[in-house]
Protein backbone atom coordinates (compact mmCIF):
# COMPACT_ATOMS: atom_id res chain seq x y z
CA UNK A 1 0.00 0.00 0.00
CA UNK A 2 0.94 3.22 -0.69
CA UNK A 3 0.76 6.69 1.56
CA UNK A 4 -2.01 8.11 1.15
CA UNK A 5 -1.87 10.60 3.32
CA UNK A 6 1.63 12.58 1.90
CA UNK A 7 0.25 15.73 2.14
CA UNK A 8 0.80 17.21 5.39
CA UNK A 9 -1.16 20.58 4.99
CA UNK A 10 -3.97 22.28 3.61
CA UNK A 11 -3.06 26.57 2.75
CA UNK A 12 -4.81 29.33 4.85
CA UNK A 13 -7.10 30.76 2.22
CA UNK A 14 -10.07 32.98 1.51
CA UNK A 15 -13.15 31.04 0.61
CA UNK A 16 -16.13 32.16 -1.55
CA UNK A 17 -19.57 31.45 -3.12
CA UNK A 18 -20.17 28.97 -6.25
CA UNK A 19 -22.74 30.37 -8.34
CA UNK A 20 -25.79 28.19 -9.64
CA UNK A 21 -23.69 26.78 -12.17
CA UNK A 22 -20.81 25.65 -9.73
CA UNK A 23 -18.70 28.36 -10.80
CA UNK A 24 -16.40 30.62 -8.23
CA UNK A 25 -18.14 33.91 -7.91
CA UNK A 26 -16.20 36.90 -6.18
CA UNK A 27 -18.65 37.06 -3.22
CA UNK A 28 -16.68 36.40 -0.34
CA UNK A 29 -17.87 33.33 2.02
CA UNK A 30 -15.08 33.29 4.59
CA UNK A 31 -11.98 32.34 5.32
CA UNK A 32 -10.17 28.84 6.24
CA UNK A 33 -6.80 28.44 8.74
CA UNK A 34 -3.78 26.64 7.74
CA UNK A 35 -4.69 23.32 8.07
CA UNK A 36 -2.36 20.00 9.45
CA UNK A 37 -2.53 16.32 9.76
CA UNK A 38 -2.18 14.36 13.02
CA UNK A 39 -1.58 10.80 13.70
CA UNK A 40 -5.28 9.19 13.59
CA UNK A 41 -6.88 12.10 12.10
CA UNK A 42 -7.92 11.44 8.20
CA UNK A 43 -6.34 13.31 5.43
CA UNK A 44 -8.10 15.64 2.99
CA UNK A 45 -7.33 13.69 -0.04
CA UNK A 46 -8.01 10.35 -0.29
CA UNK A 47 -6.47 7.74 -3.34
CA UNK A 48 -7.53 4.62 -5.09
CA UNK A 49 -5.10 1.89 -5.35
CA UNK A 50 -2.62 2.08 -8.07
CA UNK A 51 -3.57 0.58 -11.68
CA UNK A 52 -0.65 -0.16 -13.32
CA UNK A 53 -0.98 1.38 -17.02
CA UNK A 54 2.43 1.24 -17.98
CA UNK A 55 3.89 -0.25 -21.16
CA UNK A 56 7.42 -2.06 -22.82
CA UNK A 57 8.64 1.48 -22.82
CA UNK A 58 7.94 2.34 -19.61
CA UNK A 59 6.62 -0.32 -16.87
CA UNK A 60 6.88 2.54 -14.01
CA UNK A 61 3.94 3.68 -14.88
CA UNK A 62 0.68 3.71 -12.82
CA UNK A 63 -2.63 5.56 -12.39
CA UNK A 64 -4.73 6.86 -9.36
CA UNK A 65 -7.78 8.28 -8.77
CA UNK A 66 -7.69 11.42 -5.93
CA UNK A 67 -10.67 11.96 -4.22
CA UNK A 68 -10.98 15.95 -2.43
CA UNK A 69 -12.43 14.73 1.08
CA UNK A 70 -12.86 18.58 2.58
CA UNK A 71 -14.48 19.28 -1.12
CA UNK A 72 -17.01 16.01 -1.09
CA UNK A 73 -15.41 15.50 -4.93
CA UNK A 74 -13.52 13.63 -6.85
CA UNK A 75 -10.28 15.37 -8.60
CA UNK A 76 -9.83 12.88 -11.20
CA UNK A 77 -7.32 10.67 -12.47
CA UNK A 78 -3.40 11.35 -12.09
CA UNK A 79 -0.51 9.27 -13.52
CA UNK A 80 2.26 9.18 -11.51
CA UNK A 81 5.66 6.74 -11.87
CA UNK A 82 6.73 4.14 -9.35
CA UNK A 83 10.32 2.98 -9.44
CA UNK A 84 9.84 0.79 -6.89
CA UNK A 85 6.62 -0.33 -5.42
CA UNK A 86 7.46 -4.13 -3.85
CA UNK A 87 9.48 -1.93 -1.24
CA UNK A 88 5.96 -0.68 -0.12
CA UNK A 89 4.53 -2.04 3.19
CA UNK A 90 1.85 -4.37 2.55
CA UNK A 91 -1.96 -4.12 3.28
CA UNK A 92 -1.39 -6.89 6.16
CA UNK A 93 1.63 -5.05 7.27
CA UNK A 94 -0.15 -1.26 7.30
CA UNK A 95 -3.26 -3.09 9.65
CA UNK A 96 -1.33 -4.72 11.94
CA UNK A 97 0.38 -1.18 12.50
CA UNK A 98 -3.01 0.29 12.72
CA UNK A 99 -4.25 -2.81 14.96
CA UNK A 100 -1.10 -2.58 17.28
CA UNK A 101 -1.19 1.51 17.61
CA UNK A 102 -4.79 1.30 18.34
CA UNK A 103 -4.31 -1.07 21.42
CA UNK A 104 -1.93 1.30 23.38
Amino acid sequence: MWDNANECARSEQDLFYLDSDGELTNMYFGSMPNTYFFEGIPPYYSYSALIPVGDKKNPFEFMYYRFDEDEGQGDGWISTEVMFPLKWQTEKEFLQKVIKEMSC
